[in-house]
């Protein structure tokens, strides 16, 4: 116990003093440390507002000499959209390589078309696309809206969609299929933070209600969480609360902490009863030098029947020139050891992990991302190779 306590304040302490953030998190080194401005999810991330698309092409992508913001960060490089009305889509494709055993993998991430449109006080928004289905509801196949599972054939998937009511300027209402407020909203949705976490993107959205404040210096979600509906199994569904409150300290650095209760009826394995999961943290979006940022996340996890366990990461990103990053993380994670049984990587052991990255985003709406994940306990170390064009 005291050697986790111990990590937790050392990573902590690392991300107090080292680089910023954003939805991209490191956006925070050009002053953005609130979303809705350029999002139309106000916690960030998804479908870009004309404010978003604008600092995109002018912040983004690399420079190659043109005069930004121009007609090329509009919808499709140049379709102007109607007032109060936002459109776009991502398309995402992956080629996988395991160096020690020479696998290769290609296939498509995400294939997404989003919207969202406000009238008056009212927002409304979601995204609907296609995805490969993968067996027992994991992955994108959590939102599944038509096709069948089981045979891994392609199913039509709904990410999120949801009806929000502005308050004021700072309140907002909404429910839907939203995203769970919890750590940082990065895009990485296997790193341990958001895979243990249960709170990726990429397909761990639940549906619910929730209440946003965004307003000076504070931003911040708590949400009620009823499950996930397109899932079919109620026993199965988590019931709770997700929460995350993120309090601007200075322009260059933000402090967040993070907070989830979730029962379920049973586990997908086994039908053990009732289970309970939680999880509780703190992040950090720290600006060192105008090109150098760190996002730190540290988070405690508890769930039935297992030992108190952890997980946390930090990276640290370089832009030496605009458009190109370069970017290290390192993780660790250890679940907690479960009842009954004897402590393995992860499991009652600290189980490291790294990333060596390279992200170039090398014009308006088009990203190339290359990824060396050094794996430790695990076989082969891995090559990821992402080109991702977003509308």
């Amino acid at each position: 116990m005291a050697r986790r306590w111990l990590f937790l304040l050392t990573l902590l302490f690392v991300g107090l003093h080292a680089p910023s953030a954003r939805a991209y998190p490191w956006l925070i080194k050009h002053g953005f440390a609130q979303c809705g401005s350029c999002h139309v999810d106000p916690m960030g991330g998804e479908t870009l507002r004309g404010m978003g698309r604008a600092m995109g092409e002018s912040l983004l992508p690399m420079d190659w000499g043109q005069e930004a913001p121009s007609s090329a960060g509009l919808l499709l490089f140049g379709v102007p959209e109607p007032e109060s009305v936002y459109v776009g889509g991502s398309l995402r494709g992956m080629l996988l390589t395991n160096l020690e055993t020479a696998s290769t993998r290609a296939f498509p991430m995400q294939a997404d078309l989003m919207a969202g449109f406000d009238v008056g006080p009212i927002t409304i928004a979601g995204s609907l696309g296609v995805s490969r289905a993968s067996r027992r509801y994991e992955h994108a196949s959590k939102a599944r809206v038509l096709g069948n599972v089981e045979d891994e054939g392609v199913l039509l998937v709904s990410r999120n969609y949801w009806l929000g009511y502005h308050l004021n300027d700072a309140w907002m209402v909404r429910a839907g299929r939203l995203n769970l407020p919890f750590g940082l909203r990065i895009p990485e949705h296997t790193m341990w933070v958001r895979q243990e976490t249960v709170t990726d993107r990429e397909s761990d959205q639940q549906h619910g209600a929730s209440v946003v404040y965004a307003a000076g210096r504070w931003r911040g979600e708590l949400m009620l969480s009823l499950g996930n509906f397109q899932r079919p199994n109620d026993s199965l569904r988590e019931r709770g609360y997700s929460g995350y409150l993120e309090y601007l300290v200075d322009l260059d650095l933000a402090l967040g902490v993070s907070s989830m209760v979730l029962v379920a009826q049973r586990e997908l394995n086994v039908d053990s009863g009732r289970v309970v999961r939680q999880a509780h943290g703190l992040t950090a979006r720290y600006v060192l030098a105008q090109p150098l940022v760190l996002l730190a996340e540290a988070d405690l996890l508890s769930t039935t029947g297992a030992n108190l366990g952890y997980t946390g990461m930090a990276t640290l990103d370089y832009e030496p020139l605009r458009g190109l990053h370069f970017s290290i993380t390192g993780e660790v994670l250890d679940h907690g050891k479960r009842d009954g049984d004897s402590a393995w990587l992860g499991h009652g052991e600290l189980h490291p992990r790294a990333w060596l990255t390279a992200d170039w985003f090398f014009a308006p709406h088009m990203e190339l991302r290359t990824d060396f994940v050094v794996r430790s306990g695990e076989r082969g170390e891995l090559l990821q190779v992402q080109l991702h064009m977003y509308l």
